[in-house]
């Protein structure tokens, strides 16, 4: 069809069914041009398939409560790298950290980060590569290796705590109780229901970056498995 065609259709078009047929090619170019435009190759890589075009498979599965055992299976399917939306790759292989989180690889933090500020930005939720790097320089040597391995027994320690509290809420959670830690919580449907956050402040004192660990909302899946003692030595 040439463009003298289809302006000739467009005028012959009445505005109510022009009103119907722009948002919907609109809303369909948006889509699919990106998809066609594959800059990287994303197009190859396995996964549902309106995901390859728009949000709205994982914002559907997100809403759901069950997106982390969603994308689990969808792993057991697919493979160690699966795309869950046009710009959202989840990659489930251990020799990727280093790559995927390496400094200087180029890869830029996404807005998803702008949720974590709270008056002023840190290092995990930077996305300036200058501020960044200059943050980072200040604690780095928190991380580095020897360090890390020292502090690896007292984060043991903290975890298993939180998971045996987790545990014991959740035996009274599977039978319909209900109690006031945090800002209260339920069991319901076999699950428990509760703010992670506010439920920390009937532990030990957690250090500030296991609290990444809590999301507002969460729920726990059904576990046959023991919780170990917060006592308990740590395993090798």
């Amino acid at each position: 069809m040439s463009a003298v065609s289809l302006l000739d259709s467009l005028r012959s078009m009445d505005l109510s069914t022009l009103a119907l047929v722009a948002p919907a090619s609109l809303l369909l170019l948006v889509h699919l041009v990106p998809y066609l435009w594959d800059s990287h190759n994303a197009r190859a890589l396995p996964g549902p398939f309106l995901a390859k075009f728009s949000d709205l498979w994982l914002g559907l599965v997100a809403k759901g409560g069950h997106r982390s055992e969603l994308v689990h299976d969808l792993h057991l399917k697919y493979g160690p790298v699966v795309r869950l939306a046009p710009n959202h790759i989840s990659i489930a292989d251990p020799e990727a950290l280093p790559i995927v989180y390496a400094h200087g690889n180029g890869a830029l933090k996404s807005d998803f980060y702008d949720a974590f500020v709270s008056i002023r930005r840190g290092v995990f939720n930077t996305r300036d590569r200058n501020e960044h790097a200059r943050k980072r320089k200040i604690v780095s040597h928190i991380f580095s290796q020897k360090s890390v391995v020292e502090f690896e027994p007292h984060i043991r320690l903290h975890v298993q705590a939180i998971i045996a509290q987790w545990d014991r809420l959740f035996d009274h959670a599977v039978k319909g109780g209900s109690g006031p830690e945090g800002e209260g919580w339920h069991g319901k449907d076999g699950r428990l229901w509760l703010d992670c956050l506010p439920c920390t402040s009937s532990l030990p004192p957690l250090p500030p970056f296991l609290l990444m660990l809590s999301f507002q909302g969460s729920t726990t899946s059904p576990s046959t498995s023991s919780a170990t003692s917060p006592s308990a030595p740590p395993s090798a």
